[in-house]
C-alpha cells in the first residue's frame, strides 16, 4: 500500500515538474519539495507547516523562500490557496490528478479552523447570475460550521457543564449567605 501511494506521489511530482516547465517556471529542487508536501497532505498545511516538513529534508529552507514558491505556483495553477475563515493561508496542490485530484470546495469548522475538501456534484454546477463585471475564474463554496471531532467534545462539555449546575437529590448544595461585610471605623459615617 505504502509503495502505491510513493509511486501515486512520483507521478504527481513529475507532472508538476511538466507543468512548470511549460509554465516558464524553472523546477528547482525547493519547488519538487514543496509541491510533494502539498500533494502528500490532506490537511491544507499553512506555509509554516509545509516549512516544518520541508525542513526534514532540507534543514536550510527558509520560511520566505516557501512563501516565494508558494506565490510562484499558485500563479501557473499548481497551487491553491485555501484561506479559511480569512486567517493565514492554507494551501493544496491544485493540478489535475493531484491532491485532491480535481477542483473542489471546503469544509471549514469554526471551532478548530480544520478544512476538508468537499465533493459535492450538486455544487459543481452552479454559475454566477450577475458577475457585476467581474471576469469570473472560478467559484469555490466553503461551507462553515462545527466538525464532527468539535461537536462531541461539546456535547461532552456542555453535559458536563449541566451536571455541575443540576443540583443533585441525593448532594443537595447549600446555599450560601451573602458574606458580612466589615466597615471599618473610618469608613462607617
Amino acid at each position: 500500500m505504502k509503495r502505491q501511494v510513493r509511486t501515486r506521489l512520483d507521478a504527481q511530482v513529475e507532472a508538476f515538474a511538466a507543468h512548470c516547465r511549460r509554465s516558464g517556471l524553472s523546477v528547482t529542487r525547493q519547488r519538487l519539495a514543496i509541491f510533494e508536501a502539498l500533494a502528500a497532505s490532506r490537511e491544507h498545511p499553512s506555509a509554516e507547516d509545509i516549512c516544518r516538513a520541508v525542513r526534514k529534508r532540507m534543514p536550510q529552507l527558509s520560511l520566505a523562500t516557501v512563501y516565494k514558491n508558494l506565490e510562484a505556483l499558485r500563479e501557473i495553477g499548481a497551487v491553491s490557496d485555501v484561506n479559511a475563515l480569512h486567517e493565514h493561508g492554507r494551501y493544496e496542490a491544485s493540478l489535475p490528478g493531484t491532491g485532491a485530484g480535481k477542483p473542489h470546495h471546503h469544509l471549514v469548522c469554526v471551532a478548530c479552523r480544520k478544512v476538508v475538501d468537499l465533493h459535492d456534484a450538486a455544487l459543481d454546477g452552479l454559475t454566477v447570475g450577475d458577475a457585476q463585471g467581474f471576469e469570473v475564474r472560478a467559484l469555490k463554496v466553503q461551507v462553515e460550521g462545527i466538525c464532527p471531532d468539535c461537536a462531541r467534545s461539546n456535547v461532552t462539555a456542555s453535559l458536563a457543564a449541566r451536571r455541575d449546575r443540576t443540583p443533585s437529590a441525593a448532594f443537595p448544595r447549600r446555599r450560601s449567605s451573602p458574606p458580612m461585610v466589615r466597615r471599618s471605623s473610618s469608613s462607617a459615617r
